[in-house]
């Protein structure tokens, strides 16, 4: 593990607002509407007897929004994990910038197909974990399209959606799924929960000042065995909860939610770095 380090709970209404600061120079290229189930848990230990094993809460249907880059492929893909506002200009931009760089985006939504807006009141009227099953099963639709490299699957997240992302990189999760791992993770100001073993290469880019998702938490959660793949905790000196979402300065629920334009250059600078050494061979 590498551990790299500088110097309730993730954006709603400050999200929101922040999408009129949108201009055209962000502009998307089309995407296709795709539809796909979530991934299903197997029972727990406690549900034996409950339920047959095996049958597991039903899957849930999902959209996203797919886009990708010219060419043929098959392309190196992420899955695109939106914080508790939903799809926001936080999506558009990480597309775009995506697209850019070669890779194909399946930007999910996790709440409009389950009749909501945003959870960032309750957190866990659509849970993190049930959104880590979301994301395999994004992955698991973008596997079976041709023109996707079914080895070089991503999943980035911010805030809610890092979380989630968090939880579907760990060990005993692609276990009890049965899945193979994500290629690798990305995880924008996630809330770190416990120690765990991570399955794939991991980045953590989180600010010092987050009063909302401490950086302490995920200093303390990190993987320590040396036989885990790469994983780098990134902390920005002075930097609070959304830094890397442009034109957002605010209060919100007695927290602060802030653009960090220094932070949000180095943050996209090592996105980048990091997925092009495990999402394509031979770039650093």
């Amino acid at each position: 593990m590498r551990m790299i380090r500088e110097a309730r709970l993730p954006l709603g209404r400050a999200l929101l607002l922040a999408g009129a600061l949108w201009l055209g120079g962000c502009a998307m290229a089309s995407a296709e509407t795709v539809s796909f189930e979530s991934a299903v848990a197997a029972p727990t230990f406690s549900q034996v007897g409950k339920v047959e094993r095996g049958s597991g809460p039903p899957p849930q249907r999902l959209t996203g929004a797919l886009s990708k880059p010219p060419g043929d492929g098959p392309f190196p893909a992420v899955v695109l994990m939106h914080g508790c506002a939903g799809v926001t200009v936080w999506n558009r931009r990480w597309t775009r910038r995506l697209l850019d760089w070669g890779y194909a985006v399946l930007d999910l939504d996790s709440l409009t197909p389950r009749g909501r807006r945003n959870v960032c009141e309750r957190v866990f009227a659509v849970s993190p974990a049930q959104r880590a099953l979301d994301a395999f099963g994004a992955k698991s639709f973008l596997e079976g399209l041709p023109d996707i490299d079914p080895n070089r699957i991503a999943v980035l997240g911010m805030s809610h959606g890092a979380w989630a992302a968090l939880i579907a990189t760990r060990r005993d999760s692609a276990e009890e799924l049965a899945a193979r791992p994500f290629r690798a993770t990305v995880a924008f100001y996630p809330w770190c929960e416990g120690a765990f073993e991570s399955a794939s290469p991991l980045l953590i880019l989180i600010g010092e000042r987050d009063d909302w998702t401490p950086a302490g938490r995920c200093e303390a959660a990190l993987p320590a065995a040396a036989q885990d793949p790469e994983v780098i905790l990134k902390v920005y000196p002075g930097a609070h909860h959304g830094f890397d979402f442009k034109g957002l300065d605010e209060v919100q629920s007695g927290h602060v939610v802030r653009y960090d334009a220094q932070a949000a250059a180095d943050a996209i600078d090592r996105v980048r770095s990091f997925l092009g050494r495990h999402l394509k061979s031979g770039q650093n």
